[in-house]
């Protein structure tokens, strides 16, 4: 079962290949301005720098006492797990709860480890579709979308994109609210595990409020990242409508179908990206070249793997 989310990202990105023109894609890749690649890389290292902070933030909300050294290490050790060693047993996001877990005396430090790793991915998804649903509501209403089809975010497809957001952004709210007005007097279903997870999350909306400003901010940096990617290929995609379509294409990414972390977040970008005008070549080079930012990371993430503090004689 391991493997089936990777040979799914394998097809994906075989798929979207043979839609291209292999010619023109590999002359993308020759041609594509390694100064704008790298300073890409730079930031998107620096988004995942101020991932490890926000984490921090809601370990120590949660009573972890963790260090930001090993929280560093162990997100740096994740990035690995999903970008560099792809059908792993365990991924990225379950080994770095386990190494805050073992490095706590906190009651129930396992579930609250893992609490800490799925709030900080729902912190992060919630400023994206933020950010990505203000973007849209900017760019419908500007009116300056270069190369977009005028009725695109005003068509079925467009107004579901939005609408979908629109529950994405309001749905930790919703939770809350609904957990404090009915959820907590329906005391038996909290035997279900997901029913727990669920509270859990509703309980936390003030430490994801706490987190938004930096989550939008992280998210800005990342949708730069990618710009950059886009416009060493020679793709110039508007900044609102980049960031309008970067929710979609990033949360795509969550889909099992991923090998190293490229397949579905391919899919997203030139199922979004690829109607206002651009090319799927272009589209396609770009978003893979931003996943080698990540891949790099991986690779530069190993060295954490050689120096990690539950390898020392004093580890817990």
């Amino acid at each position: 079962m391991r493997f089936i989310k990777p040979l799914l990202g394998l097809a994906l990105l075989v798929g979207l290949v043979s839609l291209t023109d292999i010619p023109s894609l590999l002359v993308m890749f020759r041609n594509a301005d390694p100064l704008l690649f790298g300073c890409a890389l730079i930031l998107a290292i620096l988004a995942n720098v101020l991932c490890t902070y926000r984490w921090l933030t809601i370990s120590q909300s949660l009573g972890l006492t963790a260090s930001l050294r090993l929280h560093l290490s162990a997100y740096a050790q994740g990035i690995s797990i999903n970008s560099v060693l792809p059908g792993g047993i365990i991924g990225g996001d379950a080994w770095r709860s386990r190494l805050i877990a073992r490095s706590n005396e906190h009651p129930g430090r396992g579930y609250i480890a893992l609490l800490s790793v799925l709030l900080d991915r729902v912190s992060g998804f919630w400023g994206l579709t933020w950010l990505s649903l203000s973007a849209g509501l900017v760019t419908v209403l500007s009116h300056t979308t270069e190369a977009a089809p005028p009725g695109w975010f005003s068509s079925p497809i467009g107004n579901g994109y939005l609408l979908a957001l629109l529950l994405i952004a309001i749905a930790p709210l919703v939770g809350y609210l609904s957990h404090r007005v009915w959820l907590s007097k329906l005391s038996p279903l909290k035997a279900i595990q997901i029913f727990e997870v669920f509270i859990e999350i509703s309980n936390a909306l003030p430490i994801l409020w706490r987190t938004l400003p930096l989550s939008v901010v992280i998210q800005v940096i990342t949708v730069f990242a990618f710009s950059l990617c886009l416009l060493s290929v020679g793709v110039h995609v508007p900044w609102w409508l980049l960031n309008a379509l970067c929710g979609g294409v990033f949360l795509s990414a969550v889909l099992p179908a991923a090998l190293g972390g490229f397949g579905a977040r391919e899919l997203g970008a030139v199922a979004l990206i690829t109607p206002f005008g651009f090319s799927k070549e272009g589209v396609l080079a770009g978003s893979l070249l931003f996943g080698l930012c990540s891949t790099i990371q991986g690779v530069m993430g190993l060295w954490f793997w050689f120096h990690r503090e539950d390898q020392r004689p004093n580890a817990n």
